[in-house]
């Protein structure tokens, strides 16, 4: 019988290749961090802009908004309320 090993090993793996996959990586994550730095800091300046045009405290902003989603919520509604009862009426 033959002495050959047929399992894995640490010695079957080429450490050129995993220094340059490790690089990448380190390389990919470092960029994606400066992405995400990026774009919240556009998100912030854009906020900041919004909000000094806005010319309201912020307390009557919330306000505002909040009345706008009601009654957008309640013209969504009356819409499909609407529909249903033109498309849908019971025979």
């Amino acid at each position: 019988m033959t002495d050959r090993r047929t399992d894995p090993s640490l010695q079957d793996l080429n450490p050129g290749l995993l220094l340059g996959a490790a690089l990448m990586l380190a390389v990919g994550g470092v960029l994606g961090l400066a992405g995400i730095a990026l774009g919240g800091a556009a998100v912030i300046a854009a906020s900041r802009r919004w909000y000094h045009r806005a010319d309201l405290p912020p307390s009557q902003l919330a306000k505002l908004k909040w009345e706008q989603a009601k009654a957008a919520a309640g013209a969504g509604a009356g819409a499909w309320r609407d529909t249903e009862e033109t498309r849908h009426a019971a025979r």
